[in-house]
């Protein structure tokens, strides 16, 4: 088995031509106008004044949550925003500079591309892609149009990450050998009602994104997250969060290899992608990362735990602790990381538009976390060890 994965993108210039000064009043359309798009939208409504930014276009498959938004953003501004279903049209609007991309997660990448090779700068949601083919079609098409891509791991822009990773990168826990990450619920996720979809209601072509070809299923459409031709499953759904933070704490990105176990033992509602998974990858720097979720108990758990020869570190207590550590240069005491300010992840990315700075997820940090969550989901699935081949651009059975 051969899929098709990007190259490292470490080093890639993403300073733009197309910075905006202040005193450009930045337009936004959102493609994806269902729960989270509409809060991605609340983020910017809340930035209007301050980034002088507005939402003035809109793009949806689903004639329902189209019509809503579109009332939404009537009442908040007393204009109509231009509004389709075909996000190409949304696309080549003149007056679009930017484009917040809520779909579902075998949209994203497709759209991102497209965006890209359009000069629109783009917040693409979590997980950045669902195939490594689009991924890396995605990072190539930013690079070679240099617009500015934030990726909605928000994880990035958080204060105590940032501190965390300066402290971890520190080298304070020794040799590092592995990283736990961990997201777990205890609900059937996902399982949604369907009973309002219907059939002339739904861009189901668009939809489908010419990536496969059924006949029209509103629980496929509106479930979306259940089924593999939609998603990556647990793994980019949820995972995305927490895997991005370890391999950040870790600063090595792409893994050597990886192999995953998991099924259906709680949720047994027709859903293709596992309810409980786990998931162990190895990488360059020698160390290994598992993953785990299960929605059938939320036992609390740290959502990233490093284990070092001098102590161990937890995102929940905040500290490096001796806890672990042998050796003379076992840690003597806790060790916490140095407050950081938190960042707005949408004002980082207004920001970022304005100035050409790289924003805090990355196009870089968004096509790492999809090689990592697409390789764990194809191992679970395949019941086989994957590596991945940075120089040939895929992943393989090996």
């Amino acid at each position: 088995m051969a899929t098709s994965a990007g190259t490292t993108l470490a080093g890639w210039a993403l300073t733009h031509s197309r910075a905006m000064g202040a005193n450009h009043r930045l337009r936004i359309g959102l493609i994806g106008c269902g729960g989270r798009g509409n809060s991605l939208m609340g983020d910017v409504e809340k930035l209007a004044e301050s980034h002088n930014v507005e939402v003035v276009a809109l793009c949806d498959v689903w004639k329902v949550n189209l019509e809503k938004t579109t009332n939404r953003v009537k009442e908040k501004t007393g204009q109509t925003p231009f509004s389709c279903s075909r996000f190409e049209e949304l696309l080549a609007r003149p007056e679009v500079d930017a484009v917040l991309i809520a779909t579902s997660d075998h949209a994203h990448s497709p759209i991102l591309a497209a965006a890209a090779r359009a000069k629109k700068h783009a917040y693409c949601e979590k997980p950045m892609a669902a195939r490594m083919e689009d991924a890396i079609d995605a990072a190539d098409a930013v690079k070679e149009n240099g617009t500015t891509v934030q990726i909605g791991t928000q994880y990035r822009s958080v204060g105590g990450h940032k501190a965390t990773a300066k402290l971890i990168q520190s080298g304070v826990l020794g040799t590092i050998s592995e990283i736990d990450t961990t997201y777990h619920r205890n609900v059937g996720s996902w399982n949604r009602d369907y009973s309002d979809v219907r059939k002339e209601d739904v861009d189901w072509e668009q939809y489908l994104m010419g990536q496969t070809d059924r006949p029209f299923d509103p629980r496929r459409f509106r479930c979306w997250h259940l089924f593999r031709d939609y998603t990556s499953g647990l793994p980019g759904l949820l995972g995305s969060h927490v895997v991005d933070l370890g391999v950040w704490f870790a600063d090595d990105p792409f893994p050597k290899n990886g192999a995953a176990l998991g099924g259906v033992y709680v949720w047994k509602d027709g859903r293709e992608h596992c309810d409980t998974i786990e998931c162990l990858w190895e990488f360059p720097k020698g160390f290994l990362l598992r993953y785990s979720t299960r929605l059938g108990n939320n036992w609390p758990t740290p959502q990233v735990t490093v284990y070092g020869t001098n102590g161990t570190f937890d995102t929940t207590s905040g500290k490096a602790s001796p806890e672990g550590g042998e050796g003379e240069k076992k840690l003597a005491g806790e060790i916490s990381a140095e407050p950081e300010p938190s960042d707005n992840h949408m004002a980082n990315f207004l920001e970022c538009i304005r100035t050409g700075k790289t924003p805090n997820a990355s196009i870089d940090a968004g096509y790492a976390h999809s090689v990592i969550t697409i390789l764990g989901s194809e191992a679970q699935r395949l019941g086989t060890r994957l590596v991945y081949d940075p120089e040939k651009r895929e992943i393989r059975a090996g």
